[in-house]
């Protein structure tokens, strides 16, 4: 039978598939249940930045009591504190309760006010830290060597803090997804976890105003992030952890075949449940044994460029497709 174990961040994995920062990891009991249904590991529900910090309170405490000043200092660590206690304590738990890794995750924006309390996740017992930063423009002259340059200080800051392995959610829109990726690399990420996924922006014409675009992903989505795992797989040292899309055991091998170490899921458990996590492993498996895979490190990278015989074609596939097809219709 096909063997799923995976060494991911120097993490032991029974299985490829991660269940991603979620609902479905907010709590002991549903960790469990992702243990019990396969997963080879969690990331635990994200704690954001503001949680640690409470700069947004203290913000509207300045504001509305401002002869009260020399108090919000006190408030806003008891509040840090409170967020804080509640997620080390799921981490305890998680790590008494389960023996698959538990990978503690933070939302950052800047590196400014928390970068130690990582040191408390890692005295709490986590495993791994995954960032999720999500950075985006915020003013016409902000450069793009600036906003690079906030995504390395706040994993340089964090490193320096403890000697977890961190892996960086990252989403896709940089000028350059190879250059970004190997600094990230150099600069100690054990992980690059491929994308974050931003909400849909849409409007409302109805109501004239912003609608909410949807929460949950489709299979379709999963192109980019099979696109750039199969040219950066072998490029970078850091492993490669695909997210967005991955609802089938047939996405799971793409991106595996395309240089994936892990896969993480979450909107195909919101649709079909926990009980999923047992199918895609099935699925895996499956295809494993009906293509004479003994083990994933077998087959992992295949399809990359740096394994492909005709590696332009994953860089140029999609414009020269759409050529041809016109080239078609034109001698039609």
């Amino acid at each position: 039978m096909a063997d799923l174990k995976t060494r991911y961040m120097g993490l032991e994995l029974k299985s490829p598939v991660i269940v991603a920062s979620s609902d479905f990891t907010k709590n002991v009991e549903s960790i469990r249940q992702c243990r019990d249904q396969g997963a080879g590991a969690v990331v635990l529900k994200s704690i954001f930045q503001e949680e640690f910090t409470a700069r947004s309170i203290k913000a509207e405490l300045e504001s509305g009591y401002p002869q009260y000043a020399e108090s919000f200092d006190y408030v806003e660590q008891m509040i840090a504190d409170r967020g804080q206690d509640a997620y080390l304590a799921l981490i305890r738990e998680a790590k008494e309760s389960v023996e698959i890794p538990v990978i503690a995750s933070i939302n950052a924006y800047s590196a400014k006010g928390w970068a130690e309390y990582a040191r408390n996740v890692q005295e709490a017992g986590a495993d791994a830290l995954e960032l999720n930063i999500a950075l985006l423009p915020s003013a016409p002259d902000e450069t793009s060597a600036e906003i690079e340059a906030r995504y390395l200080e706040i994993l340089r800051r964090v490193k320096k803090e403890i000697s977890l392995p961190v892996a960086l959610k990252i989403g896709p829109y940089f000028t350059s997804v190879f250059r970004i990726a190997d600094k990230f690399s150099a600069e100690g990420a054990a992980a690059l976890v491929l994308f974050n996924r931003f909400y849909p922006f849409d409007f409302d014409i109805d109501k004239i105003g912003l609608s909410y675009g949807g929460f949950l992903s489709t299979s379709a989505e999963m192109s980019h992030t099979l696109r750039w795992m199969a040219l950066l797989y072998g490029i970078v040292e850091s492993d490669l952890a695909a997210a967005t899309g991955i609802h089938t055991g047939d996405d799971a091998v793409k991106q595996l075949l395309a240089g994936a170490t892990t896969v993480q899921v979450c909107s195909t458990l919101y649709k079909n449940g926990l009980e999923h996590l047992k199918i895609l492993n099935d699925n895996i498996s499956g295809w494993m044994d009906k293509k004479g895979f003994a083990s994933i490190d077998e087959f992992r990278g295949l399809l990359s460029k740096e394994k492909a015989h005709y590696p332009e074609e994953i860089e140029r596939l999609q414009f020269m497709k759409a050529l041809l097809d016109k080239d078609e219709g034109t001698r039609r």
